[in-house]
């Protein structure tokens, strides 16, 4: 059993999760179901939000996680690449997303557009491994040019190829200067950059093309709630349990943890630990779940990525100290818009009460109050952002939060200056 332990503690117990989530595949489809639900996830359009539970059922959207995840495991593998907090929180986005919108039939065109990119830099593929995890938030572009334009194969396969290679080509350079637009505190940076390049494919194909980009439903599946929540309190538990069982004191470790504002680049892996990194990861799972079941949320593959970015981030910025104000800030909105808007709230309001912790570094910088006004603007943005980028951009709170953060952040270090230069005078 020590040995057991060890070998989790060094491999962080990715494999064993993709074989989970492999195991859990079968348990719940039989191999003809999963092949056929398997297949309808493949040739979806996945624009948001598209539920790979409602298209292909609970088997085969497992199967497409673990695949996806045992793709970019053998990846980071074969690019003997350490685990860190980047890379941690990649692997758990790309598992979550793989609920809704991301297979390994549109990732791959731009994996290969960043691997051209760092040829034409004459730089290692590996230095380029974060934007490489993160890049496939706007896979949604490869499929819609093949399955959901109504294009012949002839004409969507290679467009669908050429604009997923080309985004991949692009994306790096595109990320690495739109951080100085929100200062490092959005975290989904990357989904910020996507949103930009997003707003352009829309634009083009709305006035060159005609298309209506706003027809395609976003039809959820609410029915593995039950089987999803227990999922992740088992996946929880067992991030929690492993800190633990490596070191009985781990807890010790915490504060140094939560001292952190998590603003980019924010690797607790690197700064405070592996073990401690773990708990928080097990943690945030758990806020998670307190938030979907004080709030009622129904468990959907939106949903399910929600949850599975926010453990994933739980080693790379977000932490109690500084998700739960600003996710207090989008529940407020969330439980208020039916009596404003007179409308039940949807799945997007839904899913940005978790994603809004991507301007989670803001309540670590300013404290809990503006942390929560920064989180009821954001959720009041979300769906805003979505109309410019067209659904192709997977992180569109991402997106949002890039706007969030340019927006609020000047202002609270003009208002928090001012306070210290008031009591400095005091």
């Amino acid at each position: 059993m020590i040995n057991l332990y060890r070998a989790l503690k060094k491999k962080m117990m990715l494999p064993m999760i993709f074989i989970v989530l492999f195991t859990m595949a079968f348990l719940f489809d039989d191999l003809s179901s999963i092949a056929q639900g398997y297949l309808n996830i493949l040739q979806s359009p996945s624009v948001l939000i598209s539920d790979y539970l409602h298209i292909g059922g609970l088997g085969a959207t497992l199967f497409n996680v673990a695949t996806i995840m045992l793709i970019n495991i053998l990846m980071l593998r074969a690019l003997k690449l350490k685990m860190s907090g980047p890379i941690f929180a990649g692997l758990l986005t790309i598992a979550g997303f793989s609920f809704f919108g991301k297979n390994i039939f549109n990732t791959i065109p731009i994996y290969f557009g960043i691997y051209l990119h760092a040829r034409h830099q004459r730089l290692p593929f590996k230095s380029f491994i974060i934007v490489v995890l993160f890049s496939t938030g706007i896979s949604p572009i490869v499929s819609f040019l093949i399955f959901g334009t109504g294009w012949p194969y002839y004409i969507g396969i290679p467009a669908g190829t050429a604009a997923g290679i080309l985004t991949g080509f692009t994306l790096p350079a595109i990320s690495a200067h739109v951080i100085r637009f929100h200062k490092g505190y959005n975290l989904y940076n990357i989904g910020f950059a996507m949103g930009i390049l997003s707003m352009l494919y829309a634009a083009i194909l709305t006035t060159l093309f005609g298309f209506d980009l706003f027809v395609f439903e976003s039809t959820t599946s609410e029915a593995y709630h039950t089987e999803l929540l227990v999922l992740t309190l088992i996946l929880s538990g067992i991030f929690i349990a492993s800190g633990f069982i490596n070191d009985p004191h781990v807890l010790k470790k915490y504060p140094k943890l939560l001292n952190s504002t998590g603003r980019l680049v924010s690797d607790f892996i690197r700064d405070a630990g592996r073990d401690i990194s773990m708990v928080n990861v097990g943690v945030m799972g758990l806020i998670s779940v307190l938030a979907i079941t004080v709030l009622r949320i129904q468990i959907n593959g939106a949903v399910m990525g929600g949850i599975l970015t926010v453990m994933g981030f739980g080693a790379f910025g977000k932490h109690p100290r500084n998700s739960i104000p600003v996710m207090l800030g989008a529940s407020i909105w969330f439980l208020l818009s039916p009596i404003v808007t007179g409308e039940e709230a949807g799945v997007g309001l839904a899913i940005a009460v978790l994603f809004v912790t991507a301007v989670a570094p803001i309540a670590g910088r300013f404290g809990i109050f503006l942390g929560i006004f920064a989180g009821f603007v954001h959720i009041v943005l979300t769906p805003f952002t979505y109309v410019f980028q067209g659904g192709f951009d997977l992180y569109n709170n991402g997106f949002a939060a890039g706007f969030v953060a340019a927006l609020l952040v000047p202002v609270f270090e003009f208002l928090t200056k001012k306070k210290e230069v008031e009591e400095g005078e005091a």
